[in-house]
């Protein structure tokens, strides 16, 4: 049975708004909290990104090992290191995904979204059933934000996305197992892994904003796999939101793993 009770016990100790996607794939069993409540992505929508491209790479419209250079204009700061390093420093395609994932580059998130095109990041979003996920900005552009233009999503879209991922249907079995491949080697551990022992196997990611603090992700125990995303949005601190993330994470961990 999943902790229901006692996940609500935690989330009724936040003071913002908090969203939840709780999937046990062995049982069936689906638990949320508000699940349709729109929540600013924050980097959680580089998943999204991150499919489109492989999307792209399938249709043959981008090869993966092509070798590319971060504009200028996309070398903006935040997470990551490719604004830091040197600007003629050449990657492949598949490695500048790979730091978008794994340390949330904003640079090459920026390179991407120049790569795939935000039409066809929403357009995929759209095939694969993603009601409210959408891409409006760069990562860092403050003016878009001021703007309007934000980037959104859903835990019940992002729970849908993960298990699409975990059943092989985003693309392809190869390609989703690849993308699952990448999120597994995710570097920023402050939250649903914090508490956990270190060789759970999580294919997670992160994402954060003032008092925003989102993370995401598919557990990858013995005895089952589960999915778990958590949301929290204008909260009284950042840490409030890491810590109830801890926590939730731990609960839910102890009560399945068997």
């Amino acid at each position: 049975m999943l902790p229901e009770r006692q996940i609500l016990e935690i989330l009724g100790t936040c003071d913002g708004e908090v969203g939840l996607y709780l999937e046990d794939l062995a049982a069936g069993q689906t638990f949320t909290v508000n699940p349709d409540r729109v929540f600013p992505s924050a980097s959680v929508i580089k998943i999204p990104i991150l499919a489109a491209l492989f999307n792209l790479a399938e249709e043959g419209k981008v090869n993966l090992e092509d070798e590319i250079t971060i504009k200028p204009e996309n070398r903006v700061g935040g997470c990551g290191v490719l604004s830091e390093l040197n600007p003629n420093l050449r990657l492949t395609v598949l490695d500048v995904a790979t730091l978008m994932i794994i340390q949330s580059d904003n640079a090459a998130t920026n390179e991407l979204i120049d790569l795939v095109g935000m039409d066809r990041v929403n357009g995929f979003a759209r095939e694969l059933g993603l009601e409210q996920t959408r891409l409006q900005r760069k990562m860092m552009d403050s003016e878009a934000v001021k703007a309007g233009r934000d980037n959104f999503t859903s835990p019940r879209d992002t729970g849908k996305l993960l298990r699409l991922l975990v059943e092989g249907k985003v693309v392809n079995k190869e390609a989703s197992e690849n993308m699952l491949d990448i999120m597994k080697r995710q570097q920023l551990r402050n939250k649903l892994p914090a508490l956990l022992p270190e060789d759970v196997v999580i294919a997670h990611k992160t994402g954060d904003l003032h008092l925003l603090e989102h993370d995401v992700g598919v557990f990858f125990l013995p005895e089952r796999t589960y999915i778990l995303a958590i949301f929290t949005n204008k909260l009284a601190t950042n840490a409030a939101g890491v810590s109830l993330i801890n926590q939730v994470s731990r609960l839910v961990y102890d009560t399945l793993k068997g």
